[in-house]
């Protein structure tokens, strides 16, 4: 809050927060007081969507903010469009400025994502529901779950689906959802944003209207993801949701197709929608939400210890994922006096492998795991432990939770992993340039 003398000369000037203003040669809205900062200035939110601090003796009204209700967005229906649904589970996607709040909500109700995105009205009748409000970093499996059941729920009722997402663990829901409702007869596309709707740079409108775009366009099943393609606003990729990674922290095309090829493009300055790979979906949909959480994870590096893997034993996990090196490799192999701890590594290993399913999986990202080139994966192998093929390692530890879910014993969800459920493994590795 600002100080009472601040206050004052804002209600002299008759200035709130959300109004336009003028300070010196910069024009904004004014800001909430944020917590911390120069108590003796005012925050504006310039038009690059960054914010400043100003003298109040440098500021002047230029106009007052609308009240939310004269700006909304009146919906007018089509039976020429498509009914397309938006699933809200938090993340940047649909949030507007509050000036209120100082910061950015989340805006849920169709008239408010008409008013941040007027042109998503002329494609398609939009409809919204929410399922939470949250950061995709604190969602937990039985989030993917409640995603899954509430798309099953309504995907007789609309004629696409649209999951705003957070990016930060989208790699994970579209694991789930891709296992969850395998063979799925609807259009499901997971759509986040990596710049937040009050920068200039933000990539949220893009990536919604074209997620909207190919879901009129095509006849498009199955479950994918829609994000930037390059930096520019020109394409964005329609990848499928089991086979992709985010690459880079902020960058607008963080996301890639990984060990396979990209379903479509969507050119958002010509307006086109190209398919580049459509698979047919011949599969009989049966969703299944089952999951065991009781996973373990294990990240090999130079230095591990035998002990480590004594904890993941006493832990009692069903079932681990060894992110291992190469072609999926672990220190097994003893040639001195320093790395004579290596063979009780693979003792312990095997010892895990006794009471859990453990999949061998590689940091590399790209290309496939091997456990038969080279004595150390052959030792591994010998212990029970499979491979997670063409899969990074976040989505086998996705696949083997779903996995183990199905099974009625370890060996039958060992069967499961190594199937081919939804187009997660390929018979052959594809090549990304």
């Amino acid at each position: 809050m600002y100080s009472e003398q601040i206050r004052q000369t804002l209600e002299k000037k008759d200035i709130e927060p959300g109004d336009e203003i003028k300070a010196g040669n910069n024009t904004g809205r004014l800001m909430p007081k944020p917590e911390n900062g120069d108590p003796e200035s005012v925050i504006i939110k310039l038009d690059s969507g960054y914010n400043i601090g100003v003298k109040t003796d440098q500021i002047e009204l230029i106009e007052k903010k609308e009240t939310e209700d004269s700006n909304q967005t009146e919906i007018e229906h089509s039976k020429d469009r498509p009914d397309i649904l938006i699933l809200h589970t938090g993340g940047t996607i649909a949030s507007r400025v509050s000036y209120e709040e100082g910061g950015v909500k989340p805006a849920f109700d169709p008239e408010a994502l008409l008013e941040m995105y007027p042109e998503l009205g002329e494609i398609c009748n939009l409809h919204s529901k929410v399922i939470a409000q949250m950061l995709s970093e604190d969602m937990e499996p039985e989030h993917w779950q409640e995603i899954a059941r509430k798309i099953d729920e309504e995907k007789d009722e609309y004629d696409g689906i649209i999951i705003g997402h957070g990016t930060d663990t989208m790699q994970y829901t579209g694991q789930a959802l891709s296992l969850m409702l395998k063979g799925i007869d609807t259009g499901v596309i997971l759509v986040g944003s990596q710049r937040s709707s009050d920068r200039p740079s933000s990539d949220a409108a893009q990536n919604l209207y074209s997620a909207a775009k190919f879901l009129k366009d095509t006849d498009f099943e199955g479950i994918s993801v829609c994000m930037h393609s390059t930096v520019d606003d020109d394409l964005c990729s329609l990848m499928p949701a089991n086979k992709i990674r985010k690459m880079h922290t902020s960058r607008r095309d963080a996301f890639e197709t990984v060990n396979a090829q990209r379903i479509g493009l969507v050119d958002y300055r010509e307006d086109t929608v190209e398919i580049e790979n459509k698979t047919e979906n011949n599969e009989e949909y049966e969703p299944k939400f089952d999951l065991d959480t009781q996973i373990g994870y294990i990240k090999v590096r130079p230095g591990m210890k035998p002990e480590e893997l004594n904890w993941i034993k006493k832990k009692g996990y069903n079932g681990v994922i060894i992110e291992g090196t190469g072609l999926g490799h672990m220190p097994v192999n003893s040639f001195d006096s320093k790395t004579e701890h290596h063979e009780e590594i693979l003792e312990k290993v095997e010892e895990i492998t006794e009471n859990a399913v453990v999949v061998m999986s590689s940091e590399c990202i790209y290309g496939r795991t091997n456990m038969n080139v080279y004595d150390a994966g052959l030792k591994i192998k010998e212990t029970g432990v499979i491979e997670a093929k063409d899969m990074h390692p976040e989505l086998a530890y996705v696949k083997l939770m779903w996995s183990l879910g199905q099974g009625e014993d370890l060996e039958e969800a060992k069967q499961v992993f190594k199937s081919n459920i939804a187009g997660e493994t390929q018979k052959r590795s594809i090549y990304n340039e």
